[in-house]
């Protein structure tokens, strides 16, 4: 499993993403660690903020972004649930399709 540099997250965040300090608190409070498979596109986009194509069961970080309107670690977060198999498979399927799902905000 990856773990998160989440001071150096949070530095970034809150400087270059000018996300609200506190938000970011409660975002990596709970952050998990990250499945193994994870931890180079979190490395790159540590480095230069690229973004890597990631792709979980059939699903790609980019989509996940788009529909569910997150940034990047928001996104992988969501799909390494899709990697977790202490869920249940139909849990995971469920939440697969949850992801496929566009967030609309009023």
């Amino acid at each position: 499993m990856y773990e998160l540099d989440k001071e150096q997250v949070k530095k970034i965040l809150i400087e270059e993403m000018k996300l609200p300090a506190f938000d970011v608190e409660l975002f990596l409070r709970d952050f998990p660690p990250l499945h193994d498979s994870l931890s180079s596109a979190v490395e790159q986009w540590l480095k230069d903020r690229t973004i890597t194509e990631v792709v979980v069961e059939g699903l790609a970080i980019t989509e996940v972004m788009k529909k569910r309107r997150s940034h990047f670690l928001a996104a992988l977060r969501d799909l390494n649930i899709l990697l977790d198999e202490n869920i249940p498979v139909e849990k995971r399927q469920r939440y697969k399709e949850t992801l496929k799902k566009p967030v609309h905000y009023q």
